[in-house]
This record gives structure tokens, C-alpha cells and sequence, in this order.
């Protein structure tokens, strides 16, 4: 089995590249050894360490980032696009298996356990930091019916739930917002809300019916106005064979787009990236203009990295976010200012 050297950089705090997906893809074909001195660096968004390698850079993103092709040779990420050997869409709830799969068999769950649900709608959040639709669209349901949220965030059921999956599945409605609104920018929100046998109010990606079934769920953007959802859910929630109908909807649209065929694409990319000889694996430009760009970007992070703010945002990376993201003291000082 050939031997391949391949790194990580700027992924999100906790991260394990010994169990991370990509090495497990490609120790399925290859001998890996993670080291600091890669042949392969994969990186993400949260940081800048990436621009002081020289090597194949693959770009990966969960969040609502486009790839910047001057930087990588290959990237992996939301945005419908061809560029070729270049790219591959995987949004990231292909990554929530367990949940892709319950989302997968939903439609064939017994009636019964829909129908003995008491709780209406649930709304699970921790991040304050969103478009204002989802706040607002939370407060015009909640004008109807009382909907129970159970994050961090707008927290009204006594603090925030440890089991998110079991909290949802007690509500027959499930409010599943992306953090913003973007073609092609779909992330675990609403696969999790299909997973809890829950009927999806779901906003973000406006092409979001390209993957998944429109019957199954409630897709805010076939909708003029937010008013108008909430009538939808008025109607379904006085009708129980209306529900049941759209619960006994197969999720997705495409099966093309299911957990195994894509994740078989993915595999089949990574390996045509590493089978190629390391010359022949580089794509961006790396000589006058391209060499110009990567010097820019270099002298762009140091300069940043020395200012205030900057220093202020490293310092907040290293103690307080990990402090605060784990620790429900953040969470009591929140509702004490009443934070929005």
C-alpha cells in the first residue's frame, strides 16, 4: 500500500485529524501519516496557517465560505459549481451519518409515534450571531403557539437541553434555520429535524429542493412572506392526515444525493487527487501573478495578526471561546442581560 504524507490546518477547535472523514477515506487506499510536513495539507477557514505551506492545498469548509482558487488546488465545499478536477460539493450534513441515515428512513415510521407527540414546535440554538429572519420568524410562530426552545440562545425551558435529537423528537414541528441564506449552503439543521421525525419550517438555501423532497417538509422560500408559513403550519397543525401525508414523503428528491452515493464520489475524488504524481496534482497558479497573490494574502494575515483586533481575536480563540462554549455560567450571564 503506497505511503502518503498528509497535514491539517485551520480547522475548528477539538478537531481529531486521526478520525476525521478524509483520513478515513483515503486509509482505505493508502498507507497515511499525518505530519506537520505534508505532500497534501487540507485546510479549513479558521485561520491563516494554510498560506505558509508549500504543498497540495485542498480547502475544506462547513461554513458559508466560498473556495478561493488562487489559494487551493482543490477545494471541497457548498457552492453548486463545476471547475473541473478542482471541486466537489459536499454541504456538511453529509457528515451528521447517523442523522442522514434516520433522515433517510423517515417516512417509514409508524404513525403512531408522530401523533403521540405532544410538544407543537421546537427551536434548538446556541449561536446569537445570525440573519434576523430566524429570530423573527421564531417570535411570529411563537405569537401563535408557544414554541420551545431548548439552545443557548432564547432559551425558555430552563436551560439549554443536552440531548438535542431526543428534545426534538418530543415536537411535531421543528424550526430549521440556517445561520444565513445561500444557494447551495445546506447544513445539518434540517437533515436533523427530518432525523427527529419532525416536520421541517425550513429557510436558508433557496435551491434547497434540488436534494430534498418539497412534500416533505415546509420550504419558506415557496412562500411570499413569513406570515404566510405561519398559516401553513396553522393549516397542518388543525390537520392530522395532512401531516401524516407529508411525513410518509421520502426525504430527498435526488437519490443520486443519498449518504452512500456521495460519500462514494468523495472517496472517488480524493483518490484521483493523491494517485497523480505531486507535479501533476498542482492547480493554481504558483509562478509571476499567481506567486504575487500568495506573497499578498502572506503579508495580509501577518499585518492582521499584529493589530488589536486581531490580537484580541487569537487571545478569545485560545481561552474564552473554549470557556465560553462549554461552560453554562455563559449561558445564566446571557439570560441575565437578556441577550438577542
Amino acid at each position: 500500500m503506497r505511503k502518503i504524507k498528509i497535514g491539517f490546518a485551520d480547522f475548528y477547535d477539538g478537531f481529531d485529524p486521526e478520525h476525521y472523514f478524509i483520513t478515513e477515506l483515503l486509509s482505505t487506499h493508502f498507507d497515511v501519516e499525518i505530519t506537520d510536513d505534508p505532500d497534501y495539507l487540507f485546510y479549513s477557514v479558521f485561520g491563516d496557517t494554510h498560506l505558509r505551506y508549500d504543498c497540495i492545498r485542498i480547502f475544506y469548509t462547513g461554513e458559508n465560505q466560498v473556495p478561493d482558487f488562487n489559494l487551493c488546488d482543490y477545494a471541497i465545499g457548498f457552492d453548486r459549481m463545476d471547475f473541473g478536477d478542482r471541486y466537489f460539493r459536499l454541504p456538511i450534513h453529509y457528515l451528521y451519518t447517523e442523522d442522514t441515515l434516520a433522515m433517510e428512513r423517515r417516512h417509514l415510521s409508524p404513525d403512531s409515534e408522530f401523533l403521540n407527540r405532544e410538544g407543537f414546535c421546537s427551536f434548538v440554538y446556541s449561536n446569537n450571531r445570525a440573519s434576523a429572519e430566524r429570530n423573527r420568524f421564531f417570535d411570529m410562530l411563537s405569537a401563535y403557539r408557544p414554541v420551545a426552545s431548548g439552545g443557548r440562545f432564547r432559551n425558555n425551558i430552563g436551560g439549554p437541553v443536552a440531548d438535542k435529537a431526543a428534545f426534538q423528537r418530543q415536537y411535531r414541528f421543528c424550526i430549521a434555520f440556517e445561520n444565513s441564506s445561500y444557494p447551495g449552503y445546506t447544513t445539518e439543521k434540517l437533515v436533523q429535524a427530518f432525523a427527529a421525525g419532525a416536520i421541517p419550517i425550513y429557510w436558508g438555501d433557496p435551491e434547497v429542493e434540488r436534494v430534498f423532497n418539497g412534500a416533505a417538509f415546509i420550504n419558506c422560500h415557496r412562500y411570499a412572506s413569513f406570515e404566510e408559513v405561519v398559516e401553513e403550519v396553522k393549516r397542518l397543525d388543525a390537520d392530522s392526515d395532512a401531516m401524516l401525508r407529508m411525513l410518509h414523503e421520502s426525504a430527498l428528491a435526488d437519490p443520486s444525493c443519498s449518504l452512500a452515493e456521495v460519500m462514494g464520489r468523495l472517496e472517488d475524488f480524493l483518490v484521483a487527487i493523491v494517485s497523480q504524481p505531486l507535479d501533476s496534482a498542482k492547480r493554481y497558479n504558483r509562478v509571476y501573478w499567481g506567486e504575487r497573490y500568495q506573497v499578498q494574502e502572506r503579508r495580509k494575515a501577518r499585518a492582521y495578526s499584529h493589530t488589536v483586533r486581531g490580537l484580541m481575536e487569537s487571545l478569545y480563540k485560545k481561552t474564552l471561546w473554549k470557556v465560553r462554549r462549554n461552560n453554562r455560567f455563559f449561558w445564566f450571564i446571557d439570560r441575565l442581560f437578556k441577550r438577542r
